[in-house]
């Protein structure tokens, strides 16, 4: 037994509409897009955002010119161990489905471990010299 559909004339609905009365027909395919230009929700998501951005790298500029000279070396040997350790546990990811579960074991730990002594040996050394003149006295 099939379900009967009534028909409705025109203007007519079987349901409560709440549709604000100068707002448009806002359907698929009636040709209106919305405006994304004007200043509404999104645009003002996007300018807190960016303001948010702008003061949080204010302040670690701020935070790192006036700490003293150790404490930004330490932040940079801090900052390599995070990059070069997450470099490499991203790239042990890219192939680690293809190794023996036994290399798969051992791997971890031993590219944690270089990747923290390139990190503190190579990689820290070389930005420190290269903001040294940016960097405080000490």
């Amino acid at each position: 037994m099939a379900l009967k559909k009534k028909k409705l004339g025109l203007g007519k609905t079987d349901g409560f509409d709440a549709t604000p009365p100068d707002d448009g027909d806002m359907h698929p395919g009636n040709g209106k897009r919305p405006n994304l230009s004007q200043s509404g929700p999104i645009q003002e998501g996007k300018e807190g955002a960016k303001k948010f951005l702008t003061q949080y790298k204010r302040f670690l500029v701020t935070s790192f010119r006036s700490a003293p000279r150790i404490q930004q070396e330490s932040w940079i040997h801090r900052f390599a161990q995070i990059c070069c350790i997450g470099i490499s546990c991203v790239v042990l990811n890219s192939f680690y489905s293809v190794l023996l579960p036994v290399i798969r074991i051992i791997a971890l730990p031993i590219v944690a471990s270089v990747a923290w002594y390139l990190a503190n040996k190579m990689v820290a050394p070389a930005i420190i010299k290269r903001l040294g003149d940016n960097m405080n006295d000490f």
